[in-house]
């Protein structure tokens, strides 16, 4: 007890005799009085650094610091990089799928301490050991799209952020994935494009991120369930790892709307794009749904040839398709116009069908001259 209040003065701790009291009360020995527990006031002035509140009041119940990380934000890539990089990912995604390779795992061996980074020059030797050899276009690809602020002048690679992508891409290339979605799929075309539309539609009123098409699991569930498909709880799982691509939680539904439907192939594309020139006059690249509107011609709409709706249904369903999107004043750009074709086309199997309703729709031929 003596050499306590010693070892105090030695740090050069002027404590009131009151102050001393109070903690030879709170760490004596309860075997013995005159001895203190010094390993134990050790241990609490240490806790003092690393636990929250107690340089206030001591006596208090501690609570741990949460340290705030700063949420890891994917690099922007310019359009025909990010392609370049997406064929890239897909290819290292059937490697390893194919090689039943877990390439997190390699990762978390190299990382020396800085949690989810490795240095670029560690990061292509680890693909090389997994003989994935990355050329320097490649590694650059990668960095821009992952790399992470270094202390030095080049950036470091996050490769949580890449392995989570990369294993979103694995699920997809699943037998039991590709059946889910083929299963959805039919689903969707017995709707046809109102199908895609409406699903949209659903997710957009759900959206509960400030309108960045993003939704949690349950929101995105719950819209499946909406939209009058059910799916199990595996399910449900696969999908959120194969659209959540950074492993945030929360699930992009554009980019799952975009892989339900498919993409247009270049002899349907051709045709919207030949109809969209038609509608763009001033060759400004942007056309206006009155533009459209005064072209277009419901007669030949696959449903109001079927009976199903009227040409007036027909338009307004037209008009109506651009709404809730991010269209400003009327205005549609070439995309929009593609996007809006995609989900057309996602309900008709035969490209000769498709071919001769644009002609129709929008007086064009598909092998008409072009000056």
């Amino acid at each position: 007890k003596a050499k306590f209040g010693t070892g105090l003065e030695m740090c050069k701790l002027k404590l009131t005799k009151n102050q001393l009291q109070a903690l030879e009360d709170r760490f004596r020995d309860p075997s013995t009085s005159d001895k203190i527990l010094i390993a134990a006031f050790i241990k609490e002035v240490e806790e003092v650094f690393v636990l929250k509140g107690l340089h206030k009041d001591p006596t208090s119940e501690a609570k741990t610091y949460q340290v705030k990380q700063k949420a890891f934000t994917l690099g922007v890539l310019p359009a025909e990089d990010m392609q370049e990089l997406e064929i890239l990912m897909d290819q290292l995604a059937m490697v390893t799928q194919k090689n039943r390779v877990k390439m997190r795992r390699f990762f978390k061996e190299s990382d020396k301490g800085i949690k989810n980074r490795v240095k670029q020059s560690e990061f292509r030797s680890i693909m090389a050991i997994l003989n994935i050899n990355l050329n320097d276009k490649h590694l650059k690809l990668i960095t821009q799209r992952f790399g992470i602020p270094h202390m030095g002048t080049k950036l470091d690679i996050n490769y949580s952020a890449f392995c989570d992508e990369v294993e979103a891409l694995e699920v997809r290339k699943t037998t039991h994935f590709a059946s889910l979605m083929q299963r959805m799929r039919k689903q969707f075309r017995k709707r046809g494009a109102r199908g895609i539309h409406g699903l949209a539609t659903i997710f957009r009123r759900m959206d509960s991120y400030d309108g960045n098409n993003k939704l949690d699991k349950a929101e995105f569930i719950e819209g499946l369930h909406m939209f009058g498909f059910k799916v199990s709880n595996t399910e449900a799982n696969q999908l959120l790892k194969a659209y959540d691509r950074n492993n945030d939680g929360v699930i992009s539904y554009d980019e799952f709307i975009r892989g339900m439907r498919g993409s247009l192939n270049s002899r349907r594309l051709k045709m919207v794009v030949k109809a969209f020139k038609k509608l763009d006059a001033d060759k400004s690249g942007v056309i206006t749904v009155d533009d459209m509107q005064g072209i277009f011609n419901a007669k030949h709409h696959p449903k109001v040839i079927s009976g199903e709706i009227t040409e007036r249904d027909a338009l307004e369903i037209f008009v109506n398709s651009f709404d809730g999107t991010n269209i400003k004043d009327g205005r549609v750009h070439l995309d929009e116009f593609e996007d809006y074709y995609s989900n057309i086309s996602s309900g008709i199997d035969d490209d000769e069908y498709f071919v001769r309703m644009m002609e129709k729709v929008w007086g064009i031929e598909e092998y008409a001259y072009e000056s």
